[in-house]
């Protein structure tokens, strides 16, 4: 853990996915892309554009928030809490293009997905992220009607106990979650608390 991994915007998901110092160093990332829609999907998109796309059940908006990292674009460096402004909405400015993303290995990390049947984008996805100092931070993507956010109550928890025992003790609220023919916002807060457990794992 500390290493700092930069990974170029035209990168397509398969090539995350497949590899190998990547996956020495943050195991957690090469998963998530391994298991983006289809091999099809894999091939030609791109880390660059699901990040500047911003959708709502993209996996890498999760990954990039979990993991504090900064997205360069053509003009200047983001950070990822700033980056992602709401359902298709990021901080990118109409000329602007994104160049890389960066960010430090974490010391250990993981993402939970339970993708939809058919398509397989996320109905609720997780990536948790333990930085070297003990800091934790819990991303959220495919379950808020604004799309990719951070969990407070998870973060904390995670913070105190880095097990799956912790998240059985935090209040998901439905409140502001999607509600579709997939699920309810009940069913997807449920689906929350799960897939932490998961990304545990």
């Amino acid at each position: 853990a500390g290493d700092q991994i930069t990974i170029g915007a035209m990168t397509p998901h398969a090539e995350v996915a497949g590899h190998a110092a990547l996956a020495a160093l943050c195991p957690s990332i090469c998963k998530l892309a391994a298991n983006i829609g289809d091999p099809a999907v894999r091939h030609r998109g791109t880390i660059g554009g699901s990040l500047a796309n911003n959708d709502p059940a993209a996996d890498y908006p999760a990954a990039a928030l979990a993991l504090n990292a900064r997205i360069h674009t053509t003009s200047r460096e983001i950070a990822a809490d700033d980056f992602f402004e709401g359902m298709f909405t990021t901080a990118l400015e109409e000329d602007e293009i994104i160049t890389a993303i960066s960010f430090t290995a974490p010391a250990k990390g993981g993402y939970g997905k339970f993708p939809n049947p058919a398509s397989r984008y996320a109905m609720a996805g997780v990536f948790v992220a333990k930085s070297a100092d003990g800091s934790v931070r819990v991303a959220v993507t495919g379950a808020s009607e604004d799309g990719v956010y951070r969990h407070d109550g998870l973060e904390a928890a995670l913070s105190a106990d880095w097990s799956a025992s912790a998240v059985d003790g935090v209040e998901i609220s439905s409140d502001g979650l999607l509600s579709d023919l997939h699920g309810n916002a009940e069913y997807r807060a449920n689906l929350i608390k799960v897939m932490a457990k998961r990304a545990l794992g």
